[in-house]
């Protein structure tokens, strides 16, 4: 039995009171207000980090999964990251001139990303793939996209969605396509559809399901006898799977890919990688400029996550850990009997929910999270497990998750499932 902390979330609720006031949507990122945790019961505001803990402004303390929604691959304040950035910090974050950081991270990109034999460095993973959108219809002298889940808020992309369209240009949706993963038979169709229009496809290499069919090898085929690119988006993937990402992993190389997030390890960072034919071809053709794209803080936090990489059992420990939180957990689900499931590889889990008879809602979620944030579990779309996750802490999550799944099933055993909610359901967002 794992306890259910006493705690209170007055300061976190007194924020968020005066954020709604002051700023547009009250955060920074729909993924991380409360409408996609348990408001009421999940705390808003997290203060400080360290390893895989968390603590929010009320002083209460988690064990984090959700990990900055991805970014936190080593573990809050990692000793070696936050010492390469505050070295740097000594000698200045931004100058008037080019930093030899850029050559230097440039460098070990190419080393170790097989697609990239060139790079060009951003903040975000929406802009880099909003980048790499453009390279591919400069290159290849094309407007249509093919596109799979999210990738990012840019025009381009969030034309394909069916909501928050204010500001949208309508006739960009013509250009815009989205597919399933391994709906290669759609994709085909969209190809013969639009034949000789499309400029690339765009795709997460993989979110929680596996690729089928040698899906990932016979879309680069399809791709190139058809005159278009390739796109991975490893925004989420890159680095988690291997120090070359999902690319490495599956033996596939796409013609561009973005990385983001934990590129360094929470500092803001993000990578258009390509092929060198690809990127000489339209460098004089393009426009993709930032002020902030060699700032230096960053590109020494990503030169030191490489290094980790590099040079210690990062990733081995990462998905041991996985293994250990997805098959303990499925076991338990099984011996308890809930219809809940630890989804996908053991470096990018999620949770699928379901009642006695196979449906999903929001609210089986919501339970399930509820109760495992008032015993100091801190989840969200995702598990990403980390490096300094510790056996201590995974022991104390399957504690604190078998106590959760006992509630699930009595809630769902109830009939009525909505009154064992102590907070608000959780709302579905783009990102």
């Amino acid at each position: 039995m794992a306890k259910i902390l006493d705690r209170t979330l007055d300061k976190s609720n007194e924020y968020w009171q005066k954020a709604t006031n002051t700023i547009l949507s009250g955060t920074q990122l729909y993924s991380k207000g409360p409408e996609t945790h348990i408001k009421g019961v999940s705390p808003i505001y997290i203060e400080k980090g360290e390893n895989a803990h968390v603590w929010d402004v009320d002083g209460n303390e988690y064990i984090d999964y959700d990990m900055g929604l991805g970014p936190i691959l080593l573990g809050y304040c990692y000793k070696p990251v936050d010492k390469a950035v505050m070295e740097q910090m000594k000698k200045g974050m931004g100058f008037s001139l080019v930093s030899p950081l850029e050559v230097e991270y440039a460098k070990l990109c190419v080393e170790n990303i097989p697609c990239a034999e060139k790079v060009r460095f951003l903040k975000t993973g929406s802009s880099a793939t909003e980048g790499a959108i453009r390279i591919a219809r400069a290159y290849t002298g094309k407007k249509h996209i093919i596109r799979g889940e999210y990738h990012g808020w840019h025009e381009w992309t969030v034309a394909g969605e069916n909501v928050r369209q204010g500001g949208i240009v309508s006739e960009l949706r013509q250009y815009v396509h989205k597919f399933e993963y391994n709906d290669f038979d759609t994709l085909q169709k969209l190809f013969e559809q639009y034949k000789g229009e499309i400029a690339a496809v765009i795709i997460e290499p993989v979110e929680l399901e596996a690729p089928k069919n040698n899906f990932l090898g016979n879309m680069l085929q399809l791709c190139h006898d058809n005159g278009a690119l390739l796109i991975f988006d490893e925004v989420v993937d890159g680095f988690r799977f291997s120090i070359g990402g999902a690319q490495k992993y599956f033996g596939v190389t796409p013609d561009l890919a973005t990385f983001g997030k934990a590129a360094a390890n929470g500092m803001p960072l993000s990578i258009i990688a390509g092929k060198r034919e690809i990127m000489d071809e339209v460098d004089k053709n393009i426009f993709i400029s930032t002020t902030f794209g060699g700032e230096t803080l960053s590109l020494a936090a990503g030169i030191a996550v490489m290094n980790e990489l590099k040079y210690k059992d990062v990733t081995t420990r990462i998905w041991t850990l996985g293994e250990k939180i997805k098959k303990e957990t499925n076991a338990m689900a099984e011996r308890i009997g809930v219809n809940i499931k630890l989804q996908g590889y053991n470096c990018r889990m999620a949770f699928d929910y379901k009642d006695s008879k196979g449906n999903r809602d929001w609210l089986y979620n919501s339970i399930f999270m509820q109760e495992c944030v008032k015993r100091g579990i801190l989840l969200g779309w995702s598990i990403f497990p980390c490096y300094t996750h510790t056996e201590k802490d995974i022991e104390f999550t399957l504690n604190v998750f078998e106590d959760a799944m006992r509630v699930y099933k009595k809630a769902i055993e109830s009939g009525n499932p909505a009154s064992f909610m102590e907070g608000e359901p959780l709302k579905i967002v783009l990102g």
